[in-house]
């Protein structure tokens, strides 16, 4: 017989089977439909009820169509089980053991076939009845101790105590014994045993009877002073007994006893804090017939011990704990600060808590009980330490070279530690701890601004943040500034260059400040605007010491000034030349010229100037030369002033322009400037002098100076004003250099002239 075995169908379904014959090429008719019943699925919400008086349980669950009946079994842990079966949704399983447990499952059935079992319910029936039980008395406090043996099936048990006129106490505990209080005297009392457990209490055990100690001896009376150790206890005398025992029992099983033939004792060595039971009794028997109530009184509380504190951060503040004393009606703390800040409050239980202290104080925390009129001692005192303050004083310093931004703050008391944070705009965070009172945070991005915050910490809480300090990472100004002059007529034109500062956006500005003529009366302040370039020009007055700094900016703000460059400007004109003699000989005379190294006499011939005398006094013998052809200048390390004539009734400078020349340029078009031509390029050392032909209608020309070489020529751009001379300093020695000039009238510019090319020293 041919089969196979068709998997994984599902449960509770009906299935039509039908069966194919083939080969490599054809197929036969299918076979006749057989319909195949798969297994009922297992039954859905199993619950149990478990009746724990009549000993049967009833286990329900849904309605389940695909079965025909259902099976229920109830297994306990050592593999026993009980069992019922029933066609509707519900089966009880009747004569349970005591004590027992049971793991309950329900499976369908039809047509022979048993599905899966239900998810497993466990239950428990009834615990067996306590057996072994037994009671004593204890006369002092009229209490019975009752003990009994381990009920199987039992998780607690429950003592009752049932006297004939109704009054009844009970205990109930996890163990084997348990103290039944508050027993009244000359009374018998019937006591039974239940065990419980989570789903039932089994029945009453064998019942015992107790009689508790008669009552004779009345108006009893007990007094204490609050932290005395004894107690007087008085009583009404008995007309029998001449005798009288007095015992007071501890909460801690402790014993005082005293004894007289009056109506009054002192019980000696009470200790604070506890709860005394007294009797009187007319003999050493406290179970007499002559004895009297019970009598409950309380001594003062007792110093609370094991104090502790623990930080509530976030409020500043603290929660103290104690043991908890049972005398006690309440409980006061105080605390202390160093700074004179005292905080109390009051509780009822062993804990009490202080919030908003001040911050960075030591408290010095102690608690005292009360009960009634009695307060006890203060305890020993506590220390606690409060949450540190925040960082006062921080200051910010960034290190713009470094990208590094220094905090310093003010030692915080109580800190530990401290942790620090430069934080962006878009929430990009740098962070540094430290134990000290200042950090580095490294890494800061240039034209970035950030926040900066700190906060301290005692290892436990953490201060507040400080309020943020904004500061950018500025730029640092350019670490090189060079600065260049040359003559333009009775000024000098610095040209300012620098080198560029490695941050996006940088722009830069150049401050110029001085004493006009050494004059301090005449101050000069001068800038330029925001500029991206590394260059920019000024005109400085003749005979004034300058002091050029650059500063460099971007979003995050100005950098500091960079390195002063100081200098001087060449010296103005020497004025009121004096020319006293004749041809033969004559002494030529002038006025000073502020920080001039010395002055030069000059001929003036068709041919150009020929120097006579050079002297640092302000005036020089000289012979075969007329007043006309007398020119004076002043020097210093700058370079040469303009020369100063003698002219009858006033001195002037040589290369002052006319009235006609002024009106030419009025009348001239910006398309009119013709090209300079360079004449004189001529070499001193590594300065170089160039000098050009005139352009008519120009008031400026732009003067290019580029390295003859095969590499990368090094270049040099000079604008000069109002004249056609200039001179260009700290050249490189032995290097050959072409120099080329262009004229300018306002917007419009000349072409360059042809180059000419020298060589320095």
């Amino acid at each position: 017989m041919t089969h196979c075995n068709l998997e994984h169908l599902l449960c509770g379904r009906t299935y039509n089977v039908s069966v194919l014959s083939m080969d490599l090429v054809c197929h036969s008719e299918g076979s006749l439909f057989t319909q195949v019943h798969t297994a009922p699925c297992p039954p859905q919400a199993v619950d149990v009820h478990v009746n724990c008086s009549a000993g049967f349980m009833t286990v329900t669950w849904a309605a389940n169509p695909d079965a025909e009946s259902f099976h229920v079994r109830a297994v306990t842990s050592e593999g026993a089980f009980l069992s019922c079966d029933s066609t509707s949704t519900s089966c009880s399983i009747a004569g349970l053991p005591c004590g027992q447990s049971y793991s309950i499952t329900v499976t369908s059935v039809r047509g022979g076939c048993e599905s899966q079992p239900s998810s497993a319910v466990n239950v428990s029936s009834a615990p067996c009845v306590p057996q072994g039980e037994a009671g004593s008395l204890d006369c002092v406090t009229n209490s019975a101790w009752v003990t009994w043996l381990q009920a199987m099936g039992a998780e607690s048990y429950s003592v009752l105590a049932v006297e004939r006129g109704g009054a009844n106490s009970s205990c109930s505990d996890s163990v084997l014994h348990c103290n039944v209080p508050d027993l009244q005297c000359g009374a018998t009392y019937t006591f039974h045993i239940t065990a419980v457990n989570s789903f039932c209490r089994s029945g009453p055990s064998n019942t015992f009877q107790i009689q508790t100690a008669p009552c004779a001896l009345t108006s009893i009376t007990a007094h204490t002073d609050c932290f005395s150790s004894h107690i007087t206890v008085g009583w009404q005398p008995n007309e029998v007994s001449s005798f009288y025992v007095a015992t007071a029992e501890g909460h801690d099983h402790s014993i005082l006893m005293c004894n007289s033939t009056s109506t009054s004792c002192d019980l000696t060595g009470a200790k604070c804090g506890m709860q005394y039971t007294i009797i009187i009794s007319a003999s050493s028997d406290k179970c007499s017939s002559l004895r009297s109530p019970p009598l409950k009184m309380n001594t003062a509380p007792c110093v609370p011990q094991n104090v502790t504190t623990n930080p509530v951060c976030d409020s500043n503040g603290l929660v103290a704990s104690w043991s908890p004393s049972l005398v006690a009606e309440s409980y006061s703390l105080t605390a202390n600060g160093g700074d004179g800040d005292v905080r109390t409050c009051r509780s009822t239980t062993n804990n009490c808590s202080l919030l908003h202290l001040h911050c960075g104080q030591i408290y010095n925390v102690s608690i005292t009980a009360s009960a009634g009129n009695c307060t006890s001692l203060a305890s020993q005192q506590v220390t606690f330490h409060t949450v540190p303050c925040e960082p006062q004083n921080m200051s910010v310093a960034v290190q713009c070279d470094t990208r590094t931004a220094t905090l310093s703050w003010g030692e915080s008391q109580g800190a530990l530690k401290y942790f620090t944070w430069a934080q962006t705009m878009d929430g990009n965070t740098l962070h540094c701890d430290t134990t000290g009172t200042s950090c580095s945070l490294r890494g800061l991005t240039c034209g970035t601004m950030y926040n900066f915050t700190a906060q301290a910490s005692d290892g436990t809480c953490n201060s507040s943040v400080t309020a943020p300090i904004q500061r950018g990472a500025v730029p640092c100004p350019p670490a090189s500034v060079r600065v260049r002059a040359h003559l333009m007529g009775d000024a000098t034109l610095i040209r300012v260059s620098w080198s560029f500062v490695d941050c996006p956006n940088v722009t830069y500005l150049v401050q110029v400040t001085g004493q006009i003529q050494d004059n301090p009366q005449s101050n000069m302040d001068v800038s330029s605007y925001w500029t991206n370039g590394n260059y920019f020009e000024f005109p400085v007055p003749c005979s004034t010491p300058y002091n050029v700094t650059v500063l460099a900016k971007n979003s995050a703000g100005v950098s500091r000034p960079s390195q002063a460059v100081t200098g001087v400007t060449v010296p103005c004109p020497p004025m009121n030349v004096t020319f006293t003699g004749d041809n033969s000989s004559a002494t030529v005379a002038w006025g000073s010229s502020v920080l001039t190294t010395g002055y030069k006499v000059y001929q003036l011939r068709s041919d150009g100037q020929v120097p006579v005398c050079l002297t640092s006094n302000l005036s020089c013998q000289v012979s075969g030369l007329l007043a006309s052809n007398v020119a004076v200048t002043a020097w210093n390390g700058a370079g040469e002033s303009d020369a100063s004539r003698v002219i009858t009734g006033q001195t002037l400078n040589r290369r002052k322009r006319n009235l006609k020349y002024a009106r030419m340029n009025a009348a001239l078009t910006p398309d009119q400037l013709s090209i300079p031509e360079v004449k004189v390029a001529h070499v001193t050392g590594q300065s170089l002098q160039v000098e050009w032909s005139q352009v008519t209608g120009a008031d400026s020309y732009t003067l290019i100076l580029t390295e003859d070489t095969p590499s990368l020529p090094a270049e040099e751009v000079l604008s000069v004003y109002n004249t056609e001379i200039a001179t260009v300093t700290d050249l490189k020695p032995a290097t050959r250099y072409c120099v080329i000039v262009s004229a300018k009238h306002d917007s419009n510019q000349s072409a360059y002239s042809q180059p000419l090319c020298v060589t320095t020293e």
